[in-house]
């Protein structure tokens, strides 16, 4: 799964039902109008500081679950990067 894939509201959505707790009950921890709450978790990326609370709320760390994918991108990059450098280096010796 790539980066652009990971959608932090659909993984809370996902701990909440492991949890059994509700996003209504979630909302106010956090001190979010429940409305507002649905639609922030509909997206895909939201605010470090409610994630930071809602991660508090829940006992999950999910800034490491979302490190986990950036690492992988990370990763994915570099092994590109060092693709079209040598690539690119190939292309160069045949001149």
């Amino acid at each position: 799964m790539k980066v652009e894939d990971y959608h932090i509201g659909n993984a809370i959505k996902s701990v909440l039902k492991e949890q059994e707790r509700s996003e209504a009950w979630l909302a106010r921890k956090v001190h979010c109008d429940p409305g507002n709450f649905n639609r922030i978790l509909k997206r895909p990326s939201m605010d470090m500081d409610l994630l930071r609370r809602i991660s508090i709320n829940l006992n999950y760390n999910f800034f490491l679950e979302y490190g986990s994918f950036v690492k992988q991108q990370i990763e994915l990059f570099n092994l590109k990067s060092d693709n079209y450098e040598h690539e690119k280096m190939d292309q160069n010796t045949r001149l």
